[in-house]
C-alpha cells in the first residue's frame, strides 16, 4: 500500500509537471526518487575517550535496526531520497540523504583500554583490559545509532540500456560515487548515568552505487541499487556536559534500496537536446 500511495503521487506531479515525453539522459533533466533501504555493516573497531576511560572494543558487530513502516515516521525510517540534475547528456549530479539506524549486536566483545574504578556504573566496566572478552549479557553495556543522516552529493553516469518505441518504457544503468557529511543520534549506555537522544554533526562518509533505472511512459521509474562505502565517525560526543568524552568509529557498510521516482523538464520543450515524441 506504501508504495502505491507514493507512486501515486509521483504520477501526479509529473503528469501535471510535463505533458510531453523527452529522453531522461539529456541534458537539464530532472529526476527525483524515495525509497527504503536495507543496510549490512562489516565488524569495526569502538574507541571511546575521556577523562575517565580510555577504551576500544575491537571488531564490534552492529547489526541494522529495523521497525514496523509508518509514513508518518518515513524520514526516521531506513529511508532514502534523491534528486538530481543532469548536467549534460548521460552525466547527473545528485544531492542524496539516506537514513541509517543500527545498534551494537548482542555478542562477547573483546576489550583493550581502561576504566577508572566506580565511574561505569551502567555499563559494568571497571579496571585494565588487553583482548579481555566480555560477554554483554553481563554487563549493561549497549550503543543505539537512533538516526545516522547521510547528506551526500553525488556524480552519477547514466547508460542508456534499452527502450521501446517512443520511450514508453526504458532501462537506464546508473553508476557513481558520492561523499557527504553525517548527523547522527544516538544513546549510550555507559558511565554513571544513560546518555539519551545526543546528537552531533558526527562525520564524513564517502560511497559507490550502482542501479537500474526501469522507465515507464517515460514519466515514472523504480529504481532498484546497491552501494557501500565507509562512515568515518569522528565526533560522537557522549556527554553534553563534558565536550572532552567523545567515541570515534570507522564503519564500513553496504546497502541496497529500492526507490520509485520521477522525471520532468523544467523547462521549453524547444530547449531540450533530446529526441521529442
Amino acid at each position: 500500500m506504501k508504495v502505491l500511495l507514493i507512486g501515486a503521487f509521483m504520477v501526479s506531479v509529473s503528469c501535471f509537471a510535463q505533458s510531453y515525453r523527452v529522453s531522461s539522459t539529456a541534458k537539464k533533466m530532472v529526476a527525483f526518487h524515495i525509497g527504503m533501504a536495507n543496510n549490512r555493516f562489516l565488524p569495526s573497531n569502538f574507541m571511546m575517550k575521556g577523562n575517565y576511560f580510555n577504551l576500544r572494543i575491537n571488531n564490534a558487530r552492529f547489526e541494522s535496526v529495523t521497525s514496523p513502516f509508518k509514513l508518518s515516521q518515513f524520514f526516521s525510517s531506513s529511508m532514502h531520497v534523491g534528486m538530481g540534475w543532469n548536467v549534460r547528456k548521460n552525466l547527473q549530479v545528485m544531492v542524496g540523504l539516506d537514513n541509517l539506524k543500527y545498534q551494537l549486536t548482542p555478542q562477547v566483545l573483546s576489550i583493550t583500554g581502561s576504566v577508572k574504578p566506580n565511574y561505569d556504573q551502567l555499563g559494568g566496566f571497571s579496571g585494565s583490559y588487553q583482548n579481555t572478552p566480555v560477554a554483554m549479557d553481563t554487563v549493561g553495556f549497549t550503543i543505539e545509532m537512533t538516526n545516522v543522516r547521510f547528506i551526500s552529493l553525488q556524480l552519477n553516469r547514466l547508460v542508456p540500456l534499452i527502450h521501446s518505441r517512443n520511450y514508453i518504457f526504458a532501462v537506464v544503468g546508473t553508476y557513481g560515487a558520492g561523499l557527504g557529511a553525517l548527523h547522527s543520534e544516538y544513546n549510550f549506555n555507559f558511565g554513571p548515568s544513560k546518555q539519551e537522544q545526543l546528537s552531533s554533526l558526527s562525520g564524513i562518509g564517502g560511497f559507490m552505487n550502482f542501479g537500474v533505472r526501469l522507465e515507464f511512459f517515460g514519466r515514472v521509474y523504480l529504481l532498484p541499487s546497491l552501494s557501500g562505502g565507509l562512515l568515518v565517525q569522528k565526533n560522537l560526543r557522549m556527554n553534553l556536559s563534558e565536550a572532552n568524552q567523545t567515541a570515534k568509529q570507522q564503519l564500513w557498510f553496504g546497502q541496497a534500496n529500492l526507490s520509485i521516482g520521477t522525471t520532468l523538464f523544467p523547462g521549453k520543450r524547444k530547449n531540450c537536446d533530446c529526441p521529442h515524441f
